[in-house]
């Protein structure tokens, strides 16, 4: 495999919260048990800590911290004095502060850092969160009730369906397999297991979504530790996967000749690090609806154009198949807090890779992909990240 970088980047260890609706704590205080829960799993101490690097993408607009959120939720954790950066990018905002964070130990800078990925979207005032959601998008808003997101992801399954055949059964059987996963998971949101005949007979929130079918409001942070290969070296750290690509890249809204972001950032990761995508064991994507993962497994060049409905009929992308995919549950079970995303991917392959998912657990996964898309600037994501985990 190639390396276009200096220094190896290892995850020491991490840790996810339990994902949920939680209007009785703050952010500040789901943040401080995932990252002592992080620094004790990577077997480091805070006073090893060089750099923190802190996804959060609508902390202004929901709990009024605006400019020192990095400082303010590692304070109480007892880290501070460090640098500190606050990385906001939409449902990207965790991806794109572990793609800093890699760099800044890959090209020497340090040799420790903390990554967290910590959101609060509940409140008091629903309407904030959906506000907030809104704008994270270069279109004009969907009017009272509505959301853009919603709106874009109905129309593209219903695309797809027209192109390639796919039904709602199968947006369904997405769902289905997403929450038993989800059901093994104790840190997921929503842990029942539902049929397809439910997940049909949900709400229709726009055609042909329904409820089930589409990731809710959630809290939660994650929190990763990453090292260089001296510093695990000479600690006598153990245990850890390696970052061998991350690969960042934002939208084109009108020039999609070299297709979507998250196409662009996979091809990224695999030229830079060698990998093929038959080599990979396993994937965490950005489902925020369920259809959009079939759309990712593409992208990600798993299988051809509308060809992902037949790795879902082949019970291929499920826990014990070829290429299990969104193993933690993904975004629509594990739960969306959306700065948190990035960071408890990352942790959920590290996991797989290293023995530690438990029920979950893939056996002899080498190879695990994590990949992230956010906001919306025309017809593309407007940030794609992907990264590539082995051991």
């Amino acid at each position: 495999m190639t390396r276009r970088h200096p220094h190896r980047v290892l995850v020491a260890g991490g840790a996810v919260g339990v994902f949920g609706r939680h209007l009785d704590r703050s952010l500040a205080n789901i943040a401080e048990e995932t990252i002592v829960a992080a620094i004790a799993a990577a077997r480091v101490a805070r006073f090893d800590l060089a750099a923190a690097f802190v996804g959060n993408a609508f902390g202004g607009a929901i709990i009024d911290q605006e400019s020192i959120l990095a400082q303010t939720l590692l304070a109480p954790a007892g880290i501070a004095g460090i640098p500190m950066r606050t990385i906001k990018n939409a449902c990207s905002s965790g991806a794109d502060a572990m793609h800093l964070a890699w760099s800044a130990i890959a090209y020497g800078q340090y040799d420790c850092v903390l990554v967290l990925g910590a959101e609060k979207l509940t409140h008091p005032d629903r309407t904030r969160a959906f506000s907030a959601l809104a704008s994270a998008t270069d279109h004009a808003p969907a009017g009272d009730g509505r959301s853009v997101f919603i709106d874009v992801n109905a129309g593209r399954a219903r695309q797809y369906m027209e192109q390639y055949g796919a039904k709602p059964e199968h947006f369904a059987k997405v769902a289905v397999k997403n929450r038993s996963h989800a059901a093994l998971n104790a840190r997921a949101a929503e842990r029942r297991p539902v049929t397809v005949d439910e997940v049909l007979a949900d709400r229709i929130v726009v055609e042909p979504l329904t409820r089930a079918m589409c990731g809710g409001i959630c809290d939660g942070a994650a929190c990763v530790i990453l090292v260089s290969e001296r510093f695990a070296a000479r600690r006598g750290l153990s245990g850890s996967s390696e970052i061998l690509a991350s690969s960042v890249v934002s939208g084109r809204p009108s020039d999609s000749r070299e297709g979507s972001a998250t196409h662009r950032a996979a091809r990224g990761a695999y030229e830079a690090s060698g990998v093929d995508p038959r080599d990979i064991a396993l994937a965490e994507v950005h489902d925020p609806t369920s259809p959009q993962e079939l759309f990712d497994i593409e992208d990600l060049l798993f299988c051809g154009r509308g060809e992902a409905i037949r790795l879902l009929e082949d019970g291929d992308t499920k826990i014990g198949g070829r290429i299990p995919v969104n193993t933690s549950g993904g975004l629509t079970s594990r739960g969306h807090p959306v700065g948190a995303t990035g960071v408890a991917q990352i942790v959920e392959i590290h996991e797989q890779l290293t023995g530690r998912a438990g029920a979950r657990q893939i056996v002899g996964a080498r190879v695990g992909l994590a990949q992230m898309a956010g906001g919306l600037l025309g017809g593309d994501s407007a940030i794609a990240a992907v990264h590539l985990l082995s051991v």
